[in-house]
This record gives structure tokens, sequence and C-alpha cells, in this order.
């Protein structure tokens, strides 16, 4: 009994020292005989900051009409000086009449945009329509559905030149019925919007010299304005915010800058630094201009942004591939054929387990898109063969 005991102890001790002397050669292997590589990708980190600011624009409120007015011009449309933009209603029958001419508008613009290619309206009604729904852009939502039932769902081939004659006549008809309505006509050329929010009355001047402390102020209370709508006059719109004064000092007047909007309203736009204000408690008021875009924003007044500093492009590098010499030089090695080829790299910003590095095709240096990169060797110099 005694000596099964013991057999069975030296089994099992045999056991163990092979499993033990099983796992040491892996991992000696593992130690020895490691090589990893990966592909050099091209790579890009956008440096941003968030903002929360207000929209402020040249506008004229049209104070001369009541409550029950209809506009018969869109959202963000371009009217001239002396256009009819809007009726008073005054009975039933001018109610009719003013959305028989909203419609007959909205008709005629389609067709002066899209100009005499019947088939290609149809593909660019659903792709506006589209495009609004994924950008939550509902401002145009009738205009873009009955362009979408004219040139899909009616099957309607009537040449653009042919009908535009008789929509324009029968406006000039519906608009001559003044009985039921009054016709309210642009003081001046401008872009129209039939969103009044009672912040019409601030301008560029309200906010150039403004304080950080006075900016939320300004828009905290409404005025009461009763309309027909407004004019934003001028293409120029601005988009005003506080930042921390760490960050104001990158920023120079005239500088150009990209500002992605997000929230309620995504749009990116390039903008410029119009105005640096006056410092308050670490913050100033920093002010963006733009002169595109101002019939996408007629409706909008305090948005969330993203303002981007600048874009930093390059190669994407696992840090365990970045060596450092005894003189501070940075490099890694690339697999060139079936040797190990030493690349001195510039790092220009760290990301995660990472660095972006130069792109070695702006400075003549073999490391590119594509190169192989070795993560791992053992005994790696320049030179040594690793391809068998």
């Amino acid at each position: 009994m005694k000596r099964s005991d013991l057999f069975i102890r030296l089994t099992a001790a045999v056991l163990f020292l092979a499993v033990v002397s099983y796992i040491g050669v892996l991992i000696y292997n593992s130690l020895m005989n490691t090589y990893i590589t990966t592909e050099a990708i091209g790579y890009s980190i956008e440096e941003t900051v968030p903002l929360y600011g207000f929209i402020v624009r040249e506008e004229q409120v049209l104070l001369e009409a009541g409550t029950s007015v209809m506009p018969i011009v869109r959202e963000g449309e371009r009217v001239a000086s002396g256009q009819a933009i809007a009726v008073e209603l005054l009975s039933r029958e001018g109610l009719d009449i003013a959305a028989e001419i909203r419609q007959l508008n909205m008709r005629v613009a389609q067709l002066e945009a899209l100009g005499t290619d019947i088939e290609a309206a149809g593909f660019i009604s659903v792709r506006n329509l589209s495009q609004a729904i994924h950008n939550r852009d509902f401002s145009r939502l009738d205009e873009l559905v009955l362009s979408i039932h004219t040139h899909i769902f009616t099957g309607d081939n009537i040449s653009p030149k042919d009908e535009l004659p008789v929509l324009k006549e029968r406006i000039s008809e519906l608009e001559s019925l003044a009985e039921g309505m009054r016709t309210i006509y642009a003081p001046r050329s401008g872009t129209f919007s039939q969103v009044i929010d009672g912040f019409e009355h601030i301008s560029y001047q309200d906010i150039y010299e403004i304080a950080p402390s006075e900016l939320e102020e300004l828009f905290r209370t409404p005025h009461v304005n009763i309309g027909a709508g407004k004019l934003i006059t001028h293409h120029k719109w601005y988009f005003v915010t506080v930042l921390d004064t760490a960050d104001v000092s990158r920023f120079y007047v005239g500088q150009p800058l990209t500002v992605h909007f997000t929230g309620t309203y995504h749009a990116e736009y390039d903008m410029v630094v119009e105005n640096i204000g006056r410092r308050e408690n670490n913050q100033s008021v920093i002010v963006f201009s733009c002169v595109v875009g101002i019939h996408d924003i007629t409706a909008l007044r305090s948005l969330r942004a993203d303002l981007v500093f600048g874009t930093t492009t390059g190669i994407r590098v696992p840090k365990e591939a970045i060596h450092l010499d005894d003189d501070g030089v940075t490099f890694l090695y690339l697999e060139s054929g079936a040797r190990a080829e030493r690349v001195n790299v510039e790092i220009l910003h760290e990301a995660g387990d990472a660095y972006l590095v130069r792109d070695g095709a702006e400075i003549g240096s073999p490391l590119r898109v594509g190169a192989t990169i070795i993560v791992r060797a053992n005994n790696l110099f320049h030179g040594k063969v690793v391809v068998g």
C-alpha cells in the first residue's frame, strides 16, 4: 500500500514538472521569438471645443399686419423690394385665395429651380426630402411634399416651359381678387422669415463690446413683436459665444475656422473670427461671422456647436513600435524587403495607445500609408533579417 502511494506521488510530481516545463518553453518562445507587424494607416485628429451661443442677424420685423396673416413666400426665400410676401385675411374667401397663391408660388419656384429635365426633377425632389429628414429640417416640408407629389405620384409630364406662364397668369388673377384679403409687400429686399422670436432688435453693434456676463442676459427676455414676419436685410450673419481666455488667446481677428453646429441643427460652416471682446473673469465674448447659408438659419437663434481649432493628419503608430535612442531621437522600424529599416519619426499627437506621427510623404521618409511597421521583435536593429 505504501509503494502504491509513493508511485502516485512520483507520477504526479513528474506530470507537474512536465506541465511547468511546457509552460516555461511557451513563455520563452513568446519572449525570444516574438515578431509582430502592422500596416501604416492614415489618421486625422480634430481638435475641438464645445460652444453654446446665439445667432445675430440684421432683421426688420414687418409690423403693419395683425394676427390673421398668411405668408405667400416660403421660409428663407430671397424677396425683392415691393414684392408681395404675405396677405392679411379678411374673410374665408381670402384664406382660400391666399392658400392657393402660396401653393402656386411654391410650384413656380420649383420649376424655375429645377429647369426643364422632368426626370431629373423627380430625382432631385426625393433627394431634397431625404436630406431634410436627415437634418431634421422641416421648415420647407410642405414645399418638398408638393414637389414629390407633382413630379412622381401625379405623373405630370407637362413641360415647365409651358406650365410656368399658366401658373403666373393664375397667380396674377388671384392677386387681383383683393376683396377677401390685404396684400403685404416687402418694404425692401431681403430674406423672408415668418418666425419672430422677439430678439430681432439685437444687432452686431449690441454684441461688439459686450461683457461675458451680459451676453446671456441680452437674450433672456424677448420683446413682444406681432407682425407678418420679418426680413433679414443682410446676407452676413454672426454667431456669438463666450470662451475661456486660454482658448481665446489662440485666435486673431480675421482668422478662418470651421464650426460644426450640433443638437437640433446639424451643419458645418466656414466662418471667420469677426471680433474678440474684452476680458472678464478669465472669459471673453468672441464673435464669428459667415456670409453663406443665411436662408438655412432664418428660424434659429440659440445653438450648440463644436469649434474646430485644427485638424492634424498623419500616420497612426502603436506606442509599442516607437523607440528612443540615446540622443533622444524617436524612431521605429519598417519591414523593408526581408530586413528591418530604422526610420526617424516626428510625433504630432498622442491618441490613446498610439501616436500620430508625420507622414513620410511630407519629409521624404519611407514611412508611408501601407508600409509595414514592426511593432515587436527580438534583438531588433537596422539591417537585421526579419523575414526568412
